[in-house]
């Protein structure tokens, strides 16, 4: 069994849609394949070493055979290195022990060493890396095999797995009910194909954490305290990474690495968000700005033939226009008690549309086909063969400075006469600096770092100073409409209005230091 890297998607399954789930899998299967049970012991340091690293070890009894798995991140959160080997049973009432040492002479053992600074001379079996038991699982598993797009180019043979059963630690326990869909053998467009008819005829939604994922948060909230709610776990936001590239990377090279990035950030956080996590407002707040990296990437890309998935811009936009309004009742959530300390009258946030403020809502399109349709897009677009065109082996910083050099310089042009820009021009800015920096974060690796991070705070200044006009521009609207059935919103729509030449000077300030600063590259 030798270290692969498999395409494998996880989703998790409405609980209406189970039954419905569960009879089409039983048919496709045709008695084929027997109820697997699969019981799995994770290990990892007390310090979570391999967690941090993204990775995860387990020994898990397959029926009557044995089998120790090392898992680790691949290039996106739906791709990764897996390595399994043999492993042999544990004695009667003895307990389940980690043996690195069987994966010797693979790409798990140069992860392992670097992860625990593991000395196979002198530890063969990792004894001395602190390696415990943190966590269990119990999952009955029902597959079926099927080939998805017969007589196609993309056509291959996928394994459907239906897990039922629960996640232990301590005296925490969580429920599992997910479909796996992994490659088997042919194209592995054929995952993607697969997925997308689940989603659309039983509702599935994408979810990129693991068992061993969900395990680990288990083990550190029984590690506190048993007593603690599997829903008390604080939020786990997946933070924005520039992509990965060397300097002499190609352009090809380096859309695919931005692609990988942004979807690793949009997925990351849509599943946290999937999960219905307690408070989820940071994890909104990264789910939205990685759609905005996207479109920010699209732009960059637009002129070019790259094979950059423009359509997913469709489900993208769709996205972002929906979270927008949650994200303006969250950044406006300060202004009512302001209003009154201003002597002005005691009212709500005058939201246009109830429905959408609630974290529910959030909750609820991070579960939507619409969110897991984008997913499978942008990993699709990364399934595409390599670029052979002279422009897509081009190197890709020159052309990258060359990009966003022009995009800085039409900035500046603006920004030179900020103080007489109308509010929509002023708002046009703001998202044309907002995309430059994003990009300019996104391709961090090519510019130098001081100059990149005097560049970005500066800018970032401006940004904000700019987007503080916006969002009381937004309440002002919303009193606009109040006003009109209750007089009182008046008092506060003539406050708002009255704030704007302060803030206008603010925004002109900062503009204005900001394009005295040198240029990242």
């Amino acid at each position: 069994m030798p270290a692969m890297q498999e395409i494998e998607l996880k989703f998790q399954i409405p609980s209406q849609a189970l039954g419905a789930v569960q009879a089409e899998l039983a048919a496709l299967d045709g008695g084929q394949h027997a109820p697997l049970r699969l019981r799995a012991a994770y290990f990892d340091t007390p310090e979570r070493t391999l967690a941090n690293a993204r990775m995860a070890l387990r020994v898990r009894q397959e029926g009557r055979h044995w089998v120790q798995t090392l898992k680790a991140g691949g290039s996106n959160t739906m791709m990764r290195l897996e390595d399994n080997r043999p492993a042999q049973a544990p004695k009667p009432r003895q307990p389940v022990v980690v043996d690195l040492s069987r994966h010797l002479g693979t790409p798990a053992e140069v992860a392992l060493r670097e992860a625990l600074g593991w000395d196979p001379a002198q530890d063969p079996s990792g004894t001395a890396t602190g390696l415990t038991e943190l966590y269990r699982t119990d999952i009955t598993r029902h597959r079926a095999r099927i080939t998805v797009g017969a007589g196609t180019p993309h056509e291959g043979v996928v394994e459907l797995a239906l897990d039922l059963g629960h996640i232990q630690a301590g005296a925490l326990s969580v429920t599992v009910r997910e479909l796996e869909i992994e490659s088997i053998s042919g194209h592995p467009m054929a995952v993607i194909e697969a997925s997308r008819d689940w989603v659309r005829r039983h509702g599935v939604w994408l979810d990129t954490q693991t068992k061993a994922h969900r395990g680990d948060r288990l083990a550190r909230l029984a590690s506190v305290s048993d007593a603690s709610p599997p829903d008390a776990a604080p939020e786990h936001p997946t933070l924005a990474r520039p992509a990965h590239l060397q300097l002499d990377s190609s352009l090809d090279d380096a859309w695919r690495a931005a692609l990988e990035s942004c979807l690793e950030h949009i997925s990351g956080n849509m599943s946290e968000l999937g999960t219905a996590p307690a408070v989820i407002q940071k994890t909104a707040y990264q789910w939205r700005l990685g759609l905005r990296r996207l479109q920010s990437l699209a732009r960059l890309l637009k002129s070019t033939p790259l094979p950059f998935p423009h359509d997913a811009l469709v489900q993208a936009n769709q996205l972002y226009a929906q979270l927008g309004l949650w994200r303006d009742a969250q950044a406006l959530a300060w202004l009512p008690a302001k209003i009154v300390r201003k002597g002005g009258p005691d009212l709500p946030l005058p939201y246009p549309d109830i429905d959408v403020m609630h974290d529910e809502a959030v909750v609820n399109l991070a579960r939507s086909s619409t969110a897991t349709t984008l997913c499978l897009n942008l990993l699709a677009a990364l399934l595409h063969p390599p670029s052979d065109t002279a422009e897509g082996q081009q190197p890709y910083r020159p052309w990258l400075m060359l990009r966003l050099g022009q995009w800085r310089s039409r900035c500046r042009r603006a920004a030179r006469k900020a103080e007489k820009l109308s509010a929509v021009d002023l708002h046009t800015l703001r998202k044309r600096a907002k995309r430059l920096r994003l990009m300019a974060d996104l391709f961090a690796p090519a510019w130098r770092p001081k100059r990149h991070a005097v560049h970005a705070r500066a800018l970032k200044r401006a940004l904000d100073a700019m987007g503080c006009i916006q969002d009381e521009t937004v309440a002002e609207g919303w009193y606009v409409r109040a006003a009109i059935e209750d007089d009182r919103a008046r008092w506060v729509q003539d406050w708002l209005h009255g704030r704007r030449r302060k803030l206008r000077r603010k925004a002109t300030r900062t503009l204005r230091d900001w394009r005295g600063v040198k240029a990242p590259w």
